[in-house]
């Protein structure tokens, strides 16, 4: 290690300075990475292959923050962002870049960490499945699908002078990679000037007012721009923190794309929903009015979350179905239906999960009478996926009411060989194996080969849920990651546990943005 990288911020470089530096990386939350004399300097607004003048903001003990200045020399790799609020919004850390250079930087930054964190040494990372990529059902890559050439403005969209900007060439092509998300949260305020809906500014809890984003559907933002006009009218009201007055905190859209069924979820501060029909109304005509046939949504179920906690991210103490049904049903490329209640979490990327889970089938690699342990097993989707192939799926869940709705979900598939229980994987697990506890269950064959699925949130698998997972002895482990630090972290003790790393295949779950999740297939040690 170089003497330089030890020294201290305050040694290479002064706050206020004016720097230049050639950008080499990005880092998770979209800022460019420089060095001078070994320090490391993360840069706003610039991206890898840039060269920049940049003002030193901030010191810290081991690295710099700074901001773009003058953009010296562009990146090849640069396009013009067609979004307007893209230097204000924090959602889209990537748009400026071209989608191959997108997917590099995604996969560079899984290799990155595996060896630093996961002290791996070259390990194997497939090419990222893109959102322009088309597989076969075995998980395997099978075309790529060519960016047409030809610019046409439609007027549904309207947008090719900004696509055209963007290195994109077809609105068509565009629009049907980038609106991929099925779920949106809106943050709100109320201002002299009038409410905002929108999206928290880069590094801010001061909100961006959106009416329109390039990663929403057209009736996600429809909605919310007819909340917009609902707050305007004082129809609700914002909940004022200081004052512990008002209804609104948020809200949350959720988009079936296989029925067109959509849930709007207030988050506010009691259970009614003041001018409920006036609001549902409103609401409900403006996505009506977007809707199309290649775009057929309509407003499905209407839910008040409540909470009333100081921290919006404390858990809900309720929620309360005001209009329609308690839940939407999506069906996907592969004919599997799954019910959806408010709480539960389901791939933000319709397309992206019918890829995501053929590479999970493809490293489990099913023969027929496998043992799944479907850990972290939400709502079931990807155990359900997996079913046919397998002899019993086993799914395991802290939060109770994912589990009904995985139960629910076996059912409407005609599932017969799926369990799923309720509580902590590293508790569970080791006890429905154990003859002796009551929780044993004999309708698996114990000579059986036994692969666990590990699907947890950011945060990674608790230490305790790992050394339960090897303590079973699973044949194989197939492990979802949204977060390449935490996977390369629990690759690195389940290495210790006698799993060796194989193989790695990332998908691009998150267009435009540096997230991106990794299937990655793990085979126990002969210890012979």
């Amino acid at each position: 290690m170089s003497e330089n990288i030890d020294k201290t911020a305050a040694l290479v470089v002064n706050e206020g300075q004016i720097v230049e530096l050639e950008i080499t990386d990005m880092t998770d939350d979209g800022k460019g990475l420089g060095r001078l004399s070994g320090l490391a300097i993360f840069v706003a607004g610039a991206v890898p292959g840039d060269k920049v003048s940049a003002h030193i903001t901030r010191l810290k003990k081991r690295y710099a923050l700074a901001e773009t200045i003058t953009l010296l020399e562009a990146s090849a790799a640069r396009v013009q962002p067609p979004c307007p609020y893209y230097q204000d919004c924090g959602g889209c850390s990537m748009l400026e870049l071209s989608y191959d250079e997108q997917l590099r930087i995604k996969r560079k930054n899984i290799i990155t960490k595996l060896e630093r964190i996961g002290a791996l040494e070259e390990p194997t990372v497939r090419e990222v499945l893109g959102a322009t990529d088309r597989i076969g059902a075995d998980g395997g890559q099978a075309e790529e699908i060519g960016r047409p050439g030809k610019s046409e403005e439609t007027e549904e969209t309207g947008h090719s002078e900004q696509i055209e900007s963007a290195g994109y060439d077809d609105s068509e092509s565009f629009e049907s990679m980038l609106r991929y998300r099925n779920k949106a949260e809106f943050a709100v305020a109320m201002t002299s000037a009038g409410p905002l809906v929108g999206f928290n500014k880069r590094g801010s809890n001061k909100i961006v007012d959106c009416t329109d984003c390039f990663l929403q559907k057209r009736a996600t933002m429809a909605a919310a721009n007819a909340v917009r006009e609902v707050l305007r009218d004082k129809l609700l009201t914002v909940y004022d923190a200081r004052h512990g007055k008002g209804f609104l905190r948020g809200f949350t859209i959720k988009v079936c794309e296989g029925t067109g069924e959509m849930m709007l979820i207030f988050t506010g501060t009691s259970k009614q929903l003041p001018n409920a029909e006036k609001v549902i109304y409103t609401i409900s005509d403006a996505i009506d009015a977007v809707s199309t046939d290649e775009e057929p949504y309509f407003l499905q179920s209407v839910v008040v979350e409540v909470n009333k906690a100081k921290d919006l991210r404390e858990p809900a103490s309720a929620y309360e179905v005001v209009a329609g049904s308690n839940t939407i049903t999506d069906i996907t490329d592969d004919g599997m239906k799954f019910e959806i209640s408010a709480p539960a979490f389901y791939q933000v990327n319709t397309k992206q999960m019918s890829k995501l889970y053929a590479k999970v089938r493809e490293y489990a690699c099913l023969k027929g009478g496998e043992t799944v342990f479907d850990l972290y097993c939400g709502i079931g989707t990807i155990g359900l996926s997996m079913a046919a192939d397998a002899g019993m799926i086993i799914g395991i869940e802290s939060v109770k009411n994912a589990v009904i709705d995985a139960n629910r979900n076996a059912v409407i598939n005609g599932i017969v060989n799926a369990r799923y229980y309720t509580g902590r994987a590293e508790q569970v697990m080791p006890r429905l194996l154990d003859k002796e506890d009551k929780l044993f269950v004999d309708y698996i064959d114990e000579n059986a080969p036994k692969i666990a699925i590990l699907d947890p949130p950011r945060a990674g698998c608790d230490e305790a849920l790992l050394r339960a997972v090897a303590s079973c002895e699973v044949d194989k482990i197939v492990y979802v990651s949204c977060d390449p630090g935490t996977l390369a972290r629990d690759i690195k003790l389940l290495g210790e546990l006698g799993y060796a790393f194989v193989e790695a295949t990332p998908v691009d779950m998150f267009v435009a943005t540096m997230h991106v999740e990794t299937v990655v297939l793990l085979s126990k040690q002969n210890t012979d």
